[in-house]
């Protein structure tokens, strides 16, 4: 039986936390056999100053940890694509393919929705093997193998090409949410459980995540939901999910390279490469 997957939720804007504090939390999460750590910057009070923003925390614990995926929580609303796609692909090169990002809190769904299109059509700027490095002939990168992207949507008009190398997973896992922009996502994080069988018929190559309140509930609450993993709240490298579970139980060991290999994900295909548009 395919361990189920673990993935852990970090409040950034705890009143203790420090980047040693949180350091430790992933480094523990890690050991324990976590697939993932949601930065969750969420309980911000409104107009309050947090102690962390997730992306420059993902770029901090990314240098901290070996194979934990990090993802980061919605940039502003107001954010470009562009800048959502350069900032999420620039991650996961610095963490060597373990970067998700939760899109769409708090945004109108249709929006949303294209943002993630956008993002995606730009990850796919350049080819895998655009740059070459070939010094003998002076030449960097092969033009051909750059694109613009060229959107003209509701929300969004992008020309592109995105200034990043495509990112190491091809696309960083999108997350989302609740059951509404499941269509649109890689992981779906679902409140009630009750929404999954809406979700699998909606995203069927979707991995989806039910929360876990009762440390000792786990088991018997993925096999009354039919989830592929739990999202585990933790506050500390002493959470008793973290110090009393043996590793094995979590699949420690384990370790793909990327975020998307743990969980259970195909790598995407550029999309010019294989002449899809």
């Amino acid at each position: 039986m395919t361990a189920p997957l673990l993935v852990g939720r970090i409040d950034t804007h705890a009143d203790d936390a420090t980047l040693d504090s949180l350091t430790a939390l992933a480094r523990a999460a890690e050991h324990a056999g976590f697939d993932a750590l949601i930065l969750d910057d969420s309980s911000r009070p409104p107009g309050g100053q947090g102690r962390f923003e997730t992306t420059t925390l993902a770029a901090a614990l990314a240098a901290r940890t070996d194979h934990i995926g990090l993802v980061v929580s919605p940039l502003p609303a107001d954010q470009a694509p562009y800048h959502v796609a350069r900032i999420v692909a620039s991650l996961d090169h610095l963490g060597r393919g373990r970067t998700g990002w939760l899109a769409g809190a708090g945004d109108p769904e249709g929006r949303t929705a294209e943002l993630i299109e956008v993002a995606r059509g730009l990850w796919d700027s350049f080819d895998d093997d655009a740059y070459v490095h070939d010094r003998a002939d002076g030449l960097y990168w092969r033009l051909d193998a750059i694109h613009r992207l060229d959107h003209r949507g509701r929300h969004f008009d992008v020309a592109g090409p995105l200034n990043v190398a495509r990112p190491p997973q091809g696309h960083p896992v999108v997350a989302v949410s609740g059951p509404a922009l499941a269509a649109h996502a890689d992981l779906v994080l679902l409140d009630d459980p009750a929404d999954l069988p809406g979700v699998r018929a909606e995203a069927p190559g979707a991995k989806v995540l039910v929360p876990l309140l009762d440390h000792a509930d786990a088991e018997r609450l993925l096999a009354a939901s039919g989830a592929d993993g739990l999202v585990v709240p933790l506050r500390d490298a002493g959470d008793p999910f973290l110090t009393t579970t043996p590793p094995a139980a979590h699949g420690a060991g384990t370790t793909p390279a990327t975020l998307r290999a743990r969980l259970g994900l195909r790598r995407p295909a550029g999309r010019y490469a294989t002449g899809t548009a």
